[in-house]
């Protein structure tokens, strides 16, 4: 059965903090699952952060700047049991690279820096914006539907949730360094 997007949003929006969350576990242990349309798809997850949970005093924390991920309140916050909801992402597949802020409660996506070249022919400039816009929305259905098979699976989400656990605990290590450009 098809779900219409209002359906779909009602249904599965309550999921998005668990998929961020899911997605930045994933990118700091350098495990990212490429959805199968991008096979070479990178994600780097960058700050500002924000975490949310629904119980304890302090139920939003924001973790600003380039170090944020990096940063050891990220791994107090997972140990605390928030969920990050909004994040800066960058997705870089083949020449193309997309960097947007995700909001996981809404799943809007801001800011977007879409991978087209300034044109003269505004006609071309649209369409050229209009399908990589596609191709970006396209993408995030994809891996949504990747972490949505595990989600829903119990065995698959317990071993999720080790690692996030795991992950929490660890001690932090440095990030790859972004290449020169």
């Amino acid at each position: 059965m098809e779900l219409s997007n209002l359906e779909a949003f009602e249904r599965y929006s309550a999921l998005g903090p668990d998929f961020l969350t899911w997605m930045m576990v994933r990118v700091l242990e350098d495990d990212f699952p490429a959805p199968a349309s991008e096979p070479g798809l990178t994600v780097d997850i960058k700050g500002p952060l924000v975490f949310i949970s629904d119980a304890g005093e302090a139920n939003k924390i924001t973790l600003a700047g380039d170090e944020a991920v990096g940063a050891p309140e990220l791994r107090s916050a997972l140990r605390q049991g928030k969920k990050l909801t909004r994040a800066r992402l960058e997705f870089v597949a083949a020449v193309d690279t997309w960097m947007f802020t995700f909001d996981a409660e809404t799943f809007d996506l801001k800011a977007i820096k879409l991978p087209v070249p300034p044109l003269a022919d505004i006609e071309a400039n649209l369409t050229m914006r209009a399908e990589a816009t596609a191709r970006l929305y396209h993408l995030i259905d994809e891996l949504f539907e990747g972490f949505l098979a595990i989600r829903l699976s119990p065995e698959a989400w317990d071993s999720e949730a080790s690692r996030w656990k795991k992950l929490a605990t660890a001690p932090i290590r440095e990030r790859k360094a972004e290449p020169a450009t």
